[in-house]
């Protein structure tokens, strides 16, 4: 059974899954790794995070169709899923939670804005 504090880091960027992964743990959550999004679908059928970043662009499963099929797992309907890329405009955003996710940020992430967006998801 996973944490409720768990996260898992989903990109395919490993510099990015271990930066974000450590200054998640420095806030006191446990964390987990994706490097695609079917792997992202594989963890969440096994252990429901209490939350998942996400990056957009991803070679063989991007985000947009993880965010999909993660969508479907039973269970996973109101799981807090949030698109990381980045585009910041609001064409970029406004696409993302169409596609299913809760939250957008955008690259360079400002980590003190996630930090509090899952503080209140608590």
């Amino acid at each position: 059974m996973a944490s409720t504090q768990q996260v898992l880091v989903v990109d395919d960027n490993v510099d990015v899954v271990e930066s974000l992964s450590a200054l998640l743990a420095c806030q006191g959550y446990e964390t987990a790794a994706a490097h695609n999004g079917y792997e992202a679908c594989d963890w969440v059928r096994e252990a429901m995070p209490k939350a998942i970043i996400m990056d957009l662009g991803m070679p063989w499963m991007d985000g947009f169709s993880a965010v999909s099929a993660i969508r479907r797992i039973p269970g996973a309907q109101s799981l807090p899923i949030i698109a990381l890329t980045g585009s910041a405009d609001r064409d970029s955003a406004r696409k993302a939670v169409a596609a299913g996710f809760t939250q957008h940020f955008s690259k360079p992430l400002n980590f003190d804005h996630l930090n509090q967006y899952l503080n209140n998801l608590s």
